[in-house]
């Protein structure tokens, strides 16, 4: 896709497909893609480029469509919004858990949902065929202050008297502050300039969150990141909760009370798959969507299934909010280790997960993976050695010049000797030189 990757818009801010025309045209595109539009609401991160999209945005509307400036909020938050305010669009200034130069723009529909691929694409191909900026003026625009519609019940903090909670220094601050109310919390990320969102700090960077957990002695770490969709976890030794294993205690916390739609969760090919051995034993089904929470949304929505997420702390629970939030799933997620009367050290064995290893490769180009022929044949060795259990998934970010390499097999040598062998024969593909 030109415009759209994997979850909306996103990029360096001035560059394409961040700047003003690509911002402008998009706009345009959405009015004409929506004949009728009437409404849309606007909100944003910290970011300091935020406002001057806010205003490409804008200015890219004809007078008639009703503006809604939702102010700095997280996109989980905005995404409720379009519900409550009847608009048409959803839009969120946000690049996500990327650095402070990078920006961009997810469009939620009028049930708050992401768009669909098909619309996206429908929406390029009329933003291509504009020519020029628009410099409409005159809008009616109203101010919204977001409801927060989190389900807080006070029994659960009593089991964690001592918190941390790392804000990534973006939008997430305000809310998690009217939401989290621990006996004692230590904050981090929670000073936002406009220039440090997810700055060695937040879901993306745990590393100050694990030291101030030890340093504290505290009972849990919570991080999200800058648009507040991504929870990160960790227990008081300092140990990350993968995100299959805070998805494999909601599930199995919602089958015992009788909450859990279909008796299945959905999950992307990046999933360990010890999370689909485990629950298993708790007749739970696991069924795979294609990496991105949109996509996992659109599979839940098909099957009926109200639970779902990704391992990178993307958690769905469809039944109190349409798009990932990363506050709602830390508060379910305590509601489910108080009714289980769990602590997160033990939850490495109720849901077991194998060895795995994943990392990012920076590539000149995003070649076509089929053409790589040499590299097929690598993988396809080390795929006999990992055997049925194991796993071996290559991709290239949506968002990023990257390749991400996820490897998983049965022990931790089989993991390392697979990885180093397909880095080096990644390395040698001259097309990422």
């Amino acid at each position: 896709m030109k415009y759209f990757g994997t979850d909306g818009i996103r990029g360096k801010f001035g560059d394409f497909p961040v700047n003003e025309f690509c911002v402008n045209i998009l706009a345009q595109a959405l009015e004409q893609f929506h004949s009728g539009l009437r409404r849309i609401i606007i909100g944003r991160d910290t970011r300091l480029s935020g406002e001057a999209i806010k205003n490409f945005l804008i200015a890219g509307f004809s007078s008639t469509v009703e503006i809604m400036e939702a102010g700095i909020i997280t996109s989980p938050l905005l995404s409720r919004a379009v519900d409550d305010t009847k608009s048409d669009f959803g839009l969120m200034i946000t690049a996500s858990h990327n650095s402070s130069e990078d920006n961009g723009v997810k469009v939620f529909d009028h049930l708050g949902a992401k768009l669909s691929q098909e619309n996206e694409l429908k929406i390029e191909s009329l933003m291509d065929e504009i020519p020029d900026v628009a410099k409409y003026t005159g809008h009616k625009i109203m101010g919204y202050r977001p409801k927060v519609h989190y389900v807080i019940d006070g029994k659960v903090f009593k089991n964690f008297p001592k918190v941390v909670i790392d804000c990534a220094n973006g939008a997430a601050v305000t809310f998690a502050k009217e939401s989290y109310h621990f006996q004692t919390i230590k904050w981090l990320g929670d000073c936002p300039n406009g220039q440090n969102i997810n700055g060695h700090c937040g879901s993306e960077h745990p590393e100050l969150l694990i030291q101030a957990v030890h340093e504290t002695h505290a009972d849990l770490g919570i991080a999200h990141d800058g648009d507040g969709d991504r929870l990160l976890l960790c227990d008081r030794e300092g140990n990350i909760l993968p995100g299959e294993i805070i998805l494999g205690t909601i599930a199995i916390y919602l089958q015992e009370v009788g909450r859990l739609k279909e008796r299945s969760i959905v999950t992307t090919l990046m999933s360990n798959e010890g999370l689909r051995i485990s629950l298993k034993d708790y007749g739970i089904g696991v069924i795979d969507a294609e990496v991105g929470d949109r996509n996992v949304a659109d599979r839940m929505r098909e099957l009926g299934c109200n639970l779902g997420g990704e391992s990178s702390g993307h958690i769905l629970f469809l039944d109190e909010a349409p798009t990932s939030d990363g506050i709602q799933t830390a508060l379910l997620f305590l509601r489910a280790l108080s009714f289980l009367k769990l602590t997160p050290e033990y939850l490495s064995h109720l849901i077991k997960l194998l060895p795995k290893k994943s990392c990012n490769i920076p590539v000149s180009e995003k070649v076509p993976l089929e053409n790589l022929h040499n590299l097929q044949q690598a993988i396809q060795k080390e795929r006999e050695k990992v055997g049925q259990s194991g796993k071996i998934f290559i991709r290239y970010s949506g968002t990023e010049p990257k390749l991400r390499l996820l490897i998983e097999a049965e022990t931790e040598p089989l993991v390392e000797d697979v990885m180093k062998n397909l880095k080096n024969s990644i390395a040698r593909c001259k097309e990422f030189i």
